[in-house]
């Protein structure tokens, strides 16, 4: 697998459980679901991670861990935009400074998690397989 197809499989899950969660959201009536992205992301993140790994029988070298990480923060920060633009303008309450101050705020969690997390699924994956090496 390529670090374009670990973006790209980053990309499609995000999008496919944030849409999910938005519809199950509404459907239950729950009014905060902070905590359900910051889940999505994790999960997102692990998994595209984890996928490289066992595809290719190793994790990222260096720059390839680099580049997965900024290309994973602009995806999010993209979706962000839109999706917080696209919320702010349903309300009638559109408002760049806004935007713009959310787009920071959640920006820079979701960056540091972003950051966090691959390093965490490459620390497990290693794990893994070594545990497989070893013939358990």
């Amino acid at each position: 697998m390529s670090i374009s197809g670990v973006l790209g499989r980053f990309l499609a899950v995000y999008v496919v459980l944030v849409i999910c969660a938005g519809f199950a959201i509404r459907y239950f009536g729950i009014t905060s679901n902070s905590g359900v992205n910051v889940g999505i992301l994790i999960g997102a993140v692990m998994w595209s991670c984890t996928a490289f790994g066992m595809k290719n029988k190793r994790y990222f070298t260096a720059p390839e861990k680099s580049k997965v990480v900024w290309g994973m923060i602009g995806i999010n920060l993209l979706l962000q935009l839109l999706i917080g633009g696209a919320a702010l303008a349903a309300e009638g309450k559109l408002s760049i400074g806004a935007l713009a101050f959310a787009l920071v705020f959640v920006g820079l969690i979701h960056s540091l998690a972003i950051a966090y997390f691959v390093g965490l699924a490459g620390k497990s994956l290693n794990k893994q397989l070594q545990k497989q090496a070893a013939g358990g």
